[in-house]
């Protein structure tokens, strides 16, 4: 479970900025937060909107660079074929519209739980070369963290449950959390590991993320994945497997006519939204059932909204998300930006300031001119429009064009 990211210096932003799970004090939809052993609450779902450029894609592409960087060290090693075709790229830049920050690191830190614990990580990077890192871990309940690691360039200090590690060259450009999980079996630094790589992303603004569509033959998830399909008035009563090839697959899907005639779709034959809720609903259905992060850039694209917030309200229902499972992702669709789908705290916002440097703040960190965060029941798609909140959609900075002519 993700609790807190933050980073500073990766692409648009150049400064400190934080993706924060943490529930806040508002009071709405209590019974959807997840409470943990210890009571502390964390939001299942958050959702960042903004312009075009603003950077609400780069926060999850500083997320997924971090999530990355750690692990595809050990799958190239391992020379994993599914890893190397997932076409994941690991470089980042730096923000660039100040000298300084072309010449700083880029600095991230995360805090995320387990089942029994939580862990701090940071790492700062300058051109692909480690600063700094460490690991801190705490058992959730208790009072004191305690260091496993604690990296400054070469200079390495490892905790007591490092002791049998050895001292050797480390690849400057290699995490040593990642040195670890290659090297020696310690189950602290695998169930480090087991979280990153447990994460899962996509983006929709790829063409080519709309062709990955993943196949099973368990008829118990099929069968699932059907009913989802169902519950979201698509009308595929069921699908099948044919392998067309060694290692190629096509999906034909199965709609049934007035209760009787059964008609048979190859998936490339139905609407573009179709396909993409195919190759969807299955990773939707594994973090459901083992307690995932999901990461999507855009997923509202091509996605009617009524489907769109059977999405949303099937991570926030504690009754079907048992795993503590969690949806992060960016949106322009304003259908959805509303009380009854959000708390405030799960409405984020990204855009750019006056210097190019893009900023991210939640709508109850966004004050108005008196001081006060937005009400529970405002309207908060037609404030957004009207640009009260700052993520400025462009509507009211539109050219008058009668002065055109």
């Amino acid at each position: 479970m993700l609790c807190q990211f933050t980073f500073e210096n990766f692409k648009s932003f150049r400064d400190e900025v934080t993706l924060d799970m943490q529930a806040s004090s508002v009071t709405e939809q209590e019974d959807k937060v997840i409470a943990d052993k210890d009571e502390k609450r964390f939001l299942r779902t958050a959702v960042i909107y903004g312009p075009n450029g603003g950077g609400k894609s780069t926060v999850l592409e500083a997320l997924k660079f971090l999530t990355h960087k750690i692990i595809s060290p050990y799958y190239i090693l391992k020379d994993d074929e599914s890893y190397k075709n997932k076409k994941i790229k690991t470089d980042y830049k730096p923000f660039k519209f100040d000298a300084d920050s072309i010449n700083k690191p880029t600095h991230f830190e995360i805090y995320f739980r387990t089942n029994k614990n939580e862990y701090k990580y940071n790492l700062s990077i300058y051109k692909d070369k480690i600063v700094s890192e460490s690991l801190y871990k705490k058992a959730i309940g208790g009072r004191k963290p305690s260091s496993i690691f604690e990296r400054e360039q070469e200079q390495i200090i490892l905790g007591t449950i490092l002791k049998d590690v050895r001292n050797s060259e480390i690849s400057p450009s290699i995490p040593f959390i990642t040195f670890l999980k290659i090297n020696y079996n310690i189950t602290v630094i695998n169930e480090v590991f087991q979280w990153f790589d447990s994460c899962e992303f996509h983006n929709y603004s790829n063409p080519e993320r709309e062709s990955i569509i993943p196949y099973t033959d368990d008829e118990k998830i099929k069968d699932t994945i059907v009913k989802m399909l169902r519950e979201m008035d698509i009308d595929i009563v069921d699908f099948r497997l044919q392998e067309e090839a060694e290692d190629k697959w096509n999906i034909y899907t199965k709609h049934k006519i007035n209760n009787n005639l059964e008609v048979e779709l190859k998936l490339q034959e139905e609407s573009n939204g179709t396909i993409k809720l195919f190759g969807l609903v299955p990773y939707i259905l594994d973090c459901l059932l083992n307690g995932k992060l999901m990461i999507v850039d855009e997923l509202d694209a091509k996605l009617h909204p009524k489907l769109l917030r059977y999405i949303i309200e099937t991570f926030k229902n504690p009754k079907i998300n048992t795993k503590a499972a969690q949806l992060i992702f960016t949106s322009h669709d304003l259908t959805t930006m509303k009380k009854d789908i959000f708390r405030r705290d799960e409405i984020w916002f990204a855009s750019k300031n006056r210097e190019e440097a893009s900023e991210l703040y939640s709508l109850v960190e966004f004050r108005d001119e008196s001081g006060n965060i937005p009400r529970k029941d405002a309207t908060f798609d037609k404030q957004y429009l009207e640009g009260r909140y700052g993520a400025d959609p462009y509507l009211h900075r539109m050219l008058n064009w009668e002065e055109l002519v």
